[in-house]
């Protein structure tokens, strides 16, 4: 059983298995791309700025 966490790509083909899910459970995903505006980039860094 193939279990979707992200149902937009859940036509494409996955890897990564137990490995990839854990990253996804407890990892930290920011933002990124080459189209992020300073103003969101700003945004970002305040936001983790008042996390620690």
């Amino acid at each position: 059983m193939v279990i979707v966490i992200q149902p937009i790509f859940e036509r494409y083909e996955r890897s990564g298995g137990s490995v990839a899910e854990a990253f996804f459970r407890d990892g930290l995903s920011l933002p990124s791309g080459s189209n992020l505006t300073e103003q969101d980039l700003e945004r970002v860094v305040a936001v983790v700025r008042r996390a620690f």
